[in-house]
């Protein structure tokens, strides 16, 4: 009997590793349901449902941080939840984009605090950038023009997170979340064609 608890310690172990494993963002859960998502507190419309993928814009997460403008979370028939794009409120008012890159280094040092060294960033201004009036998002919202994005990779998650401009001199943080099977999901999409 004394030779089965290691065994059984072994097992209770390796049990409880995948489920620890499959924890997301916001008090979610990689793999969820629609269902679960309810039940942990996701409010909000199915926006698109291909009859394999649904797309939730979400009007409530109760573990989402106070800035949040807007959540969307990818659930897979077979997968679960295995998307979740996250962004912030509109950033106005900064022509510079001073207080946007503040904001930005503040959650790229949180995310580096959760996953550990990013795995790259492009964080590219050109000079000049802050005499235009407006220009910091403008400038991100032009191909060529400048980039500010970083990239983690653990074993259980992706994670990009970036500076979202508009030819309007606004933007937005945004972080894109993809869970353990995104892979899976997206060789599903590839087969049936799908975006």
């Amino acid at each position: 009997m004394r030779c089965l608890a290691p065994l059984l310690a072994a097992a209770i172990c390796c049990v409880s590793l995948p489920a620890l494993a499959q924890e997301a963002p916001f008090g979610l859960r990689w793999g969820a349901t629609i269902e679960e998502l309810k039940i942990r507190g996701v409010t909000g419309d199915v926006v698109l449902d291909d009859g394999s993928i649904r797309t939730v814009q979400a009007r409530s997460v109760s573990g989402a941080p106070a800035d949040t403008g807007s959540v969307r979370l990818i659930v897979h028939r077979q997968y679960g939840l295995q998307r979740i794009v996250w962004q912030s409120r509109d950033l106005s008012d900064d022509p510079s984009g001073n207080k946007a890159l503040t904001a930005y280094q503040k959650l790229k040092a949180s995310m580096t605090d959760l996953y550990g060294p990013t795995k790259s960033a492009e964080e590219e201004l050109p000079s000049g950038l802050a005499a235009v009036p407006a220009g910091f998002f403008l400038c991100l919202a032009e191909d060529g023009c400048a980039a500010i994005v970083s990239v983690w990779r653990t074993a259980d998650v992706d994670v990009r997170v970036r500076l979202v401009g508009t030819t309007t001199g606004t933007g937005w943080l945004e972080a894109i979340y993809l869970g353990p099977d995104w892979s899976d999901v997206t060789q599903d999409m590839k087969r049936r064609g799908a975006r």
